[in-house]
């Protein structure tokens, strides 16, 4: 890989304290493992053996083998000497399947920006600057950037400021490539209403949330009270994300009018 694909994305810079990492394993020893960090230019990690798992390891391969991807948790960082240490054992395997599927999304969006970039005869850097940095910062990865202009039609990209023409080619490699998929989420919140309201105020805020979320087919029942679950589907995350976050937002301030308290527990 050369210097300039090294620092296109900034992937040259060292992950930070607490950030879940893509890594791939390169080596096994008796006292831990070493990988490569595929987001920030192979550079080396170490996962010490009491890193590995949360029960008593004996042999690091009946965990991990080389050439293997892993999700690890950055425990330490030495920016200095360039060393970073991470943990496998605190990752849980919901942030390890979001992570990987995140990694994935990025590595599609950047493939696609890629070929318009061959198709425009031009360099992906200069692709990055003219469309990729826009379609970043204006969405949660370029692949969804794609996704909504498949759905939406090439103004989604044109809005945002990409070029007509970049835009035409972008749109043009989406309808080929892209499959939007319906997004599932769901949260948690705890609703409890001490006021004259009572359990009528709960039921408000739960109503609250189902009116955003029906649109989507989405449903919010109790998970045993106080918590109750919100459920919906929609296709992209970016659409997805904004009505769960319409649904809790309607449902504390609900319980709030009514004199009552809520909070969201946890949200996947």
């Amino acid at each position: 890989m050369s210097e300039d694909q090294d620092s296109r994305d900034g992937e040259s810079k060292l992950p930070g304290v607490g950030e879940l990492v893509i890594a791939t394993v390169t080596r096994i020893t008796s006292h831990g493992a070493y990988a490569s960090l595929d987001e920030h230019a192979d550079r080396e990690a170490f996962i010490h053996i009491s890193e590995i798992a949360s029960t008593w390891v004996r042999n690091i391969r009946n965990f991990v083998r080389e050439s293997q991807k892993i999700v690890g948790k950055v425990l330490r960082v030495d920016s200095r000497r360039g060393q970073v240490d991470l943990s496998l054992r605190r990752v849980t395997k919901e942030h390890s399947r979001m992570k990987i599927q995140e990694w994935k999304r990025g590595q599609r969006g950047t493939r696609l920006l890629e070929l318009a970039a061959e198709r425009l005869k031009t360099t992906y850097e200069e692709a990055f600057e003219v469309a990729g940095k826009l379609m970043e910062s204006n969405y949660s990865d370029m692949l969804e950037a794609l996704e909504e202009a498949k759905e939406k039609g090439v103004k989604v990209l044109v809005d945002i400021g990409v070029p007509k023409k970049w835009a035409d080619v972008l749109l043009e490699l989406a309808q080929i490539h892209v499959v939007v998929r319906e997004v599932s989420l769901e949260a948690i919140v705890k609703l409890t209403c001490p006021s004259a309201e009572g359990v009528e105020g709960v039921r408000k805020a739960l109503l609250a949330a189902q009116a955003v979320v029906a649109p989507t087919k989405g449903e919010v029942f109790v998970d045993g009270a106080p918590r109750y679950r919100i459920r919906l589907k929609a296709k992209g995350a970016k659409d997805a994300e904004s009505i769960l976050d319409r649904a809790l937002e309607e449902s504390l301030r609900v319980i709030k009018e009514c004199g009552g308290e809520g909070s969201v527990v946890s949200r996947s």
